[in-house]
């Protein structure tokens, strides 16, 4: 079965209110696309800043991350879900702030993969316009059978 054809919540160990992705959009050999939709009522921007709320840049690279681990699943043909674990960000930069009502679109792409360890790729656009909000790498540590 495809993984376009699961939900997010199906395939990763994150459960609400920690699942940062809504859905995957769409799915190519060595690359994902996922968006978050930012919803008014999200918990962090009661505290993240009161008045003009923003997507904490923390949480940008844990949509990433969820992304990510999406895609790693996909190469290692896991249809079931499993720990990865962030060991490393790199260069992550951010050029736009997520605010309530906008929807992120999360790509990442695979890097190099060096036994048990992936390094992705990841761009964060908002948008149809595709704005960008942040780009970096993640690496992650993949243990066997969990």
């Amino acid at each position: 079965m495809s993984i376009t054809a699961k939900m997010p919540h199906q395939l990763l160990k994150q459960a609400p209110p920690f699942l940062f992705i809504d859905r995957i959009v769409e799915k190519n050999e060595n690359k994902i696309k996922c968006i978050k939709h930012l919803t008014y009522n999200e918990s962090f921007f009661a505290g993240h800043f009161p008045g003009q709320p923003i997507v904490p840049g923390v949480l940008m690279i844990e949509m990433a991350a969820q992304a990510s681990m999406l895609l790693a699943l996909d190469l290692e043909k896991e249809s079931r879900s499993r720990i990865g674990y962030l060991v490393q960000t790199k260069d992550f930069k951010f050029y736009q702030q997520g605010k309530p009502g906008d929807s992120l679109y999360i790509t990442t792409e695979n890097k190099e993969s060096f036994g048990r360890y992936m390094t992705f790729k990841v761009l964060i656009t908002i948008g149809d316009e595709g704005k960008k909000a942040a780009k970096g790498e993640l690496v992650f540590f993949l243990p066997e059978g969990d």
